[in-house]
């Protein structure tokens, strides 16, 4: 009976010790599995900032020049008929063409990790870094709406109180010769005046944008292997 006793404890003890083994196990494969998965996340996300600072870099320069012919442009307003503009179609489509010249920068990464959860494999620092990132265009977006608002109101009024206009030039690479048979029309001029000063301020907005796009870099950097 003893004997019986004892085989049977030893059985017990050695299927106890097969599935706590099994067990310790499954979760050393589930626990690699989830560090490897974690930097795979880091990876994305830092692949995700580098592309975004490249195109950010890229409009930052178009920028710059955008606002630069803006302001030539007003300060040339009462003689535009003299001034002459190097490459006008390239001037045009800088200080003109709102959607083309708008900032759109890709973020569908992110909103990859975020719509699968996988986002919560990082440190609360990146989300929420990332979060506020992805929330500042938003400001962006409204400054560009706007910008697209006037730039069309312009276009309308060229069209409606300048018609006899059209007869002769063309539109949108004639600007130069309908703004300067219009230069007496003040809402035109206003409203000009408007779009180059949003230009400006989607242009510190975005700086600033890169700024936390190197902040969130640099810290990914740092804590990636953590």
């Amino acid at each position: 009976m003893n004997k019986l006793l004892a085989k049977g404890g030893i059985e017990f003890i050695a299927v106890f010790l097969g599935i706590f083994l099994s067990l310790w196990v499954d979760d050393n494969i589930k626990s690699k599995d989830l560090k490897v998965e974690k930097i795979q996340v880091y990876d994305l996300l830092l692949k995700q900032i580098d592309e975004l600072l490249l195109y950010t870099d890229e409009r930052l320069t178009l920028y710059d020049r955008q606002v630069k012919r803006g302001q030539y442009l007003i300060n040339n307003w009462s003689n535009l008929k003299q001034t002459n503009f190097t490459d006008k179609n390239e001037f045009i489509t800088d200080i003109w063409f709102s959607i083309k010249n708008a900032y759109y920068p890709d973020f569908s990464t992110y909103e990859t990790l975020m719509e699968s959860g996988q986002i919560n494999l990082v440190d609360f620092e990146t989300i929420k870094m990332f979060g506020k990132l992805y929330k500042k265009m938003d400001d962006i977006n409204n400054v560009q709406t706007k910008e697209l608002e006037w730039r069309d109101f312009i276009e309308n009024r060229l069209m409606i109180q300048h018609s006899d206009l059209f007869i002769k030039f063309e539109f949108p690479f004639d600007l130069f010769e309908l703004f300067e048979n219009t230069k007496r029309d003040k809402v035109i001029y206003a409203h000009l005046k408007s779009i180059f000063s949003i230009h400006g301020v989607r242009k510190t907005r975005i700086i600033a944008m890169r700024e936390e796009m190197l902040s969130i870099k640099n810290h990914l950097e740092k804590i990636k292997y953590q």
